[in-house]
């Protein structure tokens, strides 16, 4: 994996990573992990990312899948963040479905991200919410 470091003097942001496939949440915290974030948490499903989000525990911005296991999905916890004032998210998604894709547009994303994930348009996005 090429070295996707942090700037000298750029603060890590705490990013909570919503995915339910273990192989691409691994990825995703080594990626962020490499480029000098820290891990707020990890959750497989919308249920365990609101409870992280609901308890208080910091978090900058949060990387969501779409389609999450069980009863709600990544654009349920989105439209919770943006009802709450929660930070701001970027979806991570697999579907192509331009009507999926409409209603992931609906709650303003940072960015949308298709899977395979590109890590440095991901590092950009992250370093554009790091600037403020």
């Amino acid at each position: 994996m090429s070295n996707h470091g942090a700037e000298p003097g750029q603060a890590g942001l705490r990013v909570l990573v919503v995915e339910d496939e273990f192989l691409i949440a691994d990825y995703l915290v080594a990626v962020l992990e490499d480029a000098g974030h820290r891990i707020a948490g990890t959750a497989a499903t919308a249920e365990e990312a609101l409870a992280i989000l609901g308890s208080g525990q910091a978090v900058d911005v949060v990387s969501l899948d779409v389609k999450l296991p069980g009863g709600l999905d990544g654009i349920d916890v989105a439209e919770w963040l943006r009802a709450t004032a929660g930070p701001p998210f970027l979806f991570v998604t697999g579907s192509g479905d331009p009507a999926f894709r409409a209603r992931c547009e609906a709650v303003q994303p940072l960015a949308i991200l298709q899977k395979p994930i590109d890590p440095d348009r991901l590092l950009r996005v992250l370093a554009g919410v790091a600037a403020g």
